[in-house]
């Protein structure tokens, strides 16, 4: 039996996990459920997000070793607490398929949310792990958004450390370097560039307050440019050295 706990509460939380993969918010409207030989009164709104959490955590641990059995129970529980928990549909619905059972893995995917985004995500989480299971969930990601350069990027460097170049150099070589180059450089680079010139022509007029304001503006692009020109650069790199 199932009874609902802390129905159309007014609050809002967010909670992330030790596993990059995991965040979640909760609306407002909420209705979660605990077993019936529990007292509902006993469950605060901590309780709850604190068992979410570690519930999501154990069925990641059990899914990344193929204990599916345990992965399966520890997720049936999260969902019995949040059934609209996408993420816990998402996991479900990867158990089934890789346990033979892809008939009753969709009506799970279907209220999971963006399937594509969360494989790729997946796939990041399996990379250290499972990299053969990774390259699943990557190639699947990219059938759906083959203009992805991450996707292929990211995908390409697990074939490299794989040590199989052949495949990496196929996915390098579909990188659309162009657009990357212009999102990740000459946009941060031109708005540094407009920023640093108005700080100083504000400078010059005596107006201090704000040139410094405009200053970490430009300090923020320069971060940005910093982060994002690297990783361009490095797509370029690897492009080149598999042409």
């Amino acid at each position: 039996m199932i009874r609902p706990v802390g129905r159309k509460k007014r609050w809002g939380c967010f909670l992330r996990s030790p596993c990059t993969f995991f965040s979640i918010s909760f609306s407002r409207n909420t209705t979660f459920a605990v077993k019936a030989r529990h007292r509902p009164e006993a469950y605060s709104k901590g309780d709850i997000v604190q068992s979410i959490g570690r519930l999501f955590d154990t069925t990641i641990a059990h899914y990344e070793k193929k204990d599916y059995q345990a992965a399966e129970k520890a997720i049936d529980e999260l969902l019995a607490i949040h059934p609209d928990f996408q993420r816990g549909q998402f996991l479900k619905a990867v158990i089934l398929e890789e346990t033979g059972r892809a008939g009753e893995a969709e009506a799970h995917y279907a209220r999971s949310g963006n399937r594509f985004t969360l494989w790729a995500r997946l796939a990041g989480q399996l990379e250290g792990t499972d990299p053969q299971r990774a390259l699943l969930y990557y190639e699947r990601a990219a059938e759906n958004d083959a203009s992805n350069n991450m996707l292929w990027f990211n995908m390409g460097s697990l074939y490299e450390k794989m040590g199989r170049s052949d495949e990496a150099g196929k996915c390098f070589r579909k990188l659309q370097l162009f657009r990357e180059v212009l999102s990740r450089v000459f946009i941060p680079l031109g708005f540094l560039i407009i920023l640093a010139a108005g700080a100083r022509l504000m400078i010059l007029r005596g107006d201090l307050a704000l040139a410094s304001v405009v200053s970490l503006s430009a300090l923020f692009c320069l971060v940005w440019l910093k982060r994002d020109g690297g990783k361009a650069m490095e797509m370029i790199r690897k492009r080149n050295r598999y042409r």
